[in-house]
């Protein structure tokens, strides 16, 4: 049985964009680790994603939640020892989830906008005095 080497991720959420870049150079800087991702996760929340081994993903993720904290941003942090999938693969799927929601949100937004222009289109039609117009 061979053991296949599969570097270990850290997440840290923070409370906006600023801190997010603070945060990712100082993880950068804190351990053998590479930022892999910087995304946001909705509303002001960003969500900084390394990767290492496991060693230096603690210290990372550690320093960044420190520095979020004393920022007052910041929202949650985890480490993933041991991801069972490749972290390529989970940052494809966490690509996917985006996409969906955004095409889900548009398709909303054109729902909603077809409904305004359904229901303005008989109301344009009429005179001012409640007759259709000939």
């Amino acid at each position: 049985m061979s053991l296949e080497y599969k570097p270990s991720l850290g997440f840290v959420e923070t409370a906006g964009l600023v801190i997010a870049i603070q945060v990712a150079d100082a993880m950068a800087k804190a351990a053998e680790v590479e930022i892999i991702s910087a995304h946001k996760v909705d509303g002001l929340r960003v969500c900084v994603i390394c990767k290492g081994d496991v060693a230096a993903c603690q210290a990372a993720v550690e320093t960044g939640a420190l520095l979020a904290q004393s920022l007052n941003g910041l929202n949650g942090y985890n480490i993933i020892p041991s991801p069972a999938e490749e972290p390529d693969s989970l940052m494809d799927m966490l690509a996917d989830i985006k996409r969906k929601k955004a095409a889900r949100k548009a398709a909303k937004l054109a729902r909603m906008a077809a409904a305004k222009g359904e229901a303005a289109a008989p109301a344009a039609e009429e005179s001012p005095k409640g007759k259709a117009k000939k």
